[in-house]
């Protein structure tokens, strides 16, 4: 048998001699103008119809796209694929496809021109963002008395905080309004699951409780599902560090507001004790720092120490305990009156 091109007597490979065969070989199918998508405001690229916040380089996402529809003969062995970036022309970028491999035995390289254009577009999430689509909504709210400055400063510098860190990995993590309300603040966040993480990590630093609720604000037919938006409230407690709170015939003054407990000093045991959130509806506010009063010791004993009523001036016994042992006659102390009892604070 002869070979089909140069009539050579040898052995033949698709009816072509050895040198013809390698001449004449086609590697590949390759369409020489390639696009990319790009979101013109996070960059994130379109691959495979899916959007991937990746941060390629250039070059990988260039050689991505070339590679996409590229189909390698299963002739050629010890394939290697590597695209070089020749020139840039602003959304245009020329390129070279370089296949290598090994064919009839033989290490062989194929070049091919390639150009490359950037196709401008916008990602769902940064559509969402733009046009103020959100999810849920974190209502910041206090029981029974409205929220301070220093809480909202708090709460601002709070969520500014985790949105900066949560939108790494999440990019519906952001605020789309703040809204200031008679009865508290409202923040809109573009993802329920960031909203939800936010107001749990918030509960963990300034205590309340977590209510939540939902409606349904629409339908996605693509994925045949109702759209819910969310309620997120955290409720701060109507007390708050170094108030006076009465629970269980008991009166505290408070010295730690946590997730789980809110924490008080006995004022007649001079001893802490812990309050779970459950029992939150139990507890009353009775007092705040603003009605401590000052008054003076006026008698000392091994069992007792004597004050006057802030009020009244009338001598007052109280048990002696050892804490009170940097107290000396004639010298100021903190009280406080609660349904006409004083209680001293030491």
């Amino acid at each position: 048998m002869f070979c089909l091109l140069c009539n050579a007597d040898e052995e033949l490979y698709d009816g072509l001699c050895r040198d013809c065969y390698l001449k004449e070989f086609t590697p590949a199918t390759i369409d020489q103008h390639a696009t990319f998508t790009v979101c013109s405001h996070c960059g994130a690229s379109l691959k495979h119809d899916k959007w991937v916040q990746s941060g390629y380089y250039d070059d990988e996402i260039i050689n991505d796209a070339i590679t996409e529809k590229l189909e390698v003969s299963d002739k050629l062995e010890d394939v290697e694929v590597y695209t070089e970036i020749t020139n840039n022309r602003n959304t245009v970028y020329d390129c070279v496809l370089h296949i290598n491999g090994v064919l009839l035995g033989e290490s062989v390289e194929y070049t091919y021109p390639v150009e490359v254009k950037v196709e401008k577009s916008v990602c769902p999430d940064c559509s969402k963002f733009y046009s103020g689509y959100y999810e849920a909504v974190i209502q910041l709210r206090a029981d029974k008395r409205k929220l301070d400055e220093d809480e909202i400063n708090s709460a601002d510098e709070f969520i500014s905080n985790e949105i900066q860190r949560l939108c790494k990995t999440n990019k519906l993590a952001y605020v789309t309004k703040r809204v200031v309300l008679k009865e508290g603040i409202d923040y809109q966040v573009g993802s329920y699951n960031v909203a939800h993480k936010i107001c749990v990590n918030m509960q963990k630093q300034f205590g309340g409780i977590i209510t939540e609720s939902r409606k349904i604000v629409g339908h996605d037919k693509s994925k045949s599902r109702d759209l819910y938006r969310s309620w997120i409230s955290l409720r701060l407690p109507s007390c708050k560090h170094d108030d006076f709170i009465e629970y269980d015939n008991k009166v505290l003054k408070v010295t730690k507001i946590g997730s789980h407990k809110l924490v008080g000093l006995n004022l007649e045991t001079h001893k802490e004790e812990s309050i779970p959130w459950k029992e939150y509806e139990s507890i009353d506010k009775v007092a705040t720092q603003d009605d401590v009063k000052s008054t003076i010791i006026t008698n000392i004993t091994p069992d007792i120490i004597q004050i006057l009523d802030p009020d009244t001036y009338m001598p007052i016994d109280y048990e002696w305990i050892d804490s009170m042992s940097k107290y000396s006659i004639g010298q100021d102390i903190n009280v406080i009156k609660i349904k006409e009892k004083i209680y001293i604070l030491i």
